[in-house]
């Protein structure tokens, strides 16, 4: 007897331990520019970046930063009519849970507070130039020009559904669909969008997130344990949103400080498309989106593009 309970221990310990949801970490860097697109255009929306920690308590942070400047970057006293410099810096917490309606898990929702500062502190300027001298480009000269210092403050909340449409139940095409409400300082806005998806082990992901308009949880549950997970998986995207926008930082200016604005589009409407692989605990998602005017006199549409990187521990 001592000798089957010595092996069954010593089996046991070749046994790999998975990372249960209440044990997993999901790290996730996001790049968003408009250099990843075939215009090249630095202006409008034109650099954000996202560092998101997702626990497997539900909870989640993220630390972001938001670059906007003029189509003219060259002239150190922009037109009025143009989008004014401005940066944004701040962190996020929040708490996101994914629905359990009799066995259907295919609803997930979040709700995340976002603190910061909008203006020179956020060192929008000093990331800009100092990248465009790496890269060997003209610096931007206007930014003496850009929004004062204020506080962010916002509170936004999403929620998603999936939709299987793949007959045969192999989960080959999925539809997300996506509400997000956005109060406070920085954005006041509400976004209404659905992603189109085809690929393999959709179930691993709740589709791809955009800096601006969602929040930073990427449910652990779905993901489930680095064990569990293929070896391999890839989907290929395409999205569509519109955002009704009461207040944008980017466009209006400052809440409680002089500065300068233009006259925001109510309506703005966005189209993406792209794709990502998952290996092992690791994905990579490369997307291009083109965007209508966020003000009247913008000069025609815009487009970024952006890299994610995630990662299971």
């Amino acid at each position: 007897m001592a000798f089957a309970l010595a092996a069954t221990t010593a089996q046991a310990a070749e046994v790999p331990v998975a990372h249960t949801p209440s044990s997993a970490w999901v790290v996730s860097l996001t790049e968003e520019n408009d250099k990843f697109t075939p215009q090249n255009k630095d202006r409008y929306y034109t650099q954000g970046m996202k560092v998101a920690i997702n626990r497997g308590d539900h909870t989640f942070f993220s630390l972001t930063q938001e670059i906007n400047t003029p189509s003219d970057t060259s002239n150190p006293n922009p037109s009025l009519d143009d989008m004014p410099y401005s940066g944004a810096l701040y962190v996020g917490w929040g708490y996101g849970a994914i629905l359990d309606r009799g066995g259907r898990r295919d609803c997930m929702f979040s709700v995340e507070a976002k603190l910061g500062i909008i203006g020179p502190s956020a060192s929008g300027a000093t990331i800009q130039n100092k990248f465009h001298d790496l890269i060997g480009t003209p610096q931007s000269s206007g930014w003496g020009t850009q929004l004062p210092d204020e506080l962010l403050l916002n509170f936004d909340g999403e929620f998603r559904r999936r939709f299987d449409l793949d007959s045969t139940g192999h989960g080959y095409r999925d539809l997300i669909a996506r509400g997000v409400i956005e109060i406070g300082t920085m954005r006041t806005a509400v976004v209404l969008g659905s992603q189109l998806r085809w690929g393999i082990n959709l179930d691993k992901s709740w589709g791809h997130s955009f800096i601006r308009h969602s929040n930073g949880y990427d449910p652990i549950d779905a993901l489930k344990a680095t064990e569990s997970r293929p070896n391999f998986s890839y989907w290929a995207f395409v999205d569509s949103q519109v955002e009704v926008v009461v207040r944008n930082y980017a466009t209006d200016g400052t809440n409680f400080r002089e500065s300068r604005g233009v006259t925001r589009s109510p309506i703005v409407l966005q189209c993406a498309a792209g794709t990502t692989f998952q290996v092992s605990s690791c994905s990579v998602t490369y997307f291009i989106a083109i965007r209508t005017k966020e003000f009247e006199t913008q000069d025609g549409v815009h487009l970024f593009g952006g890299l994610k990187g995630q990662f299971l521990f």
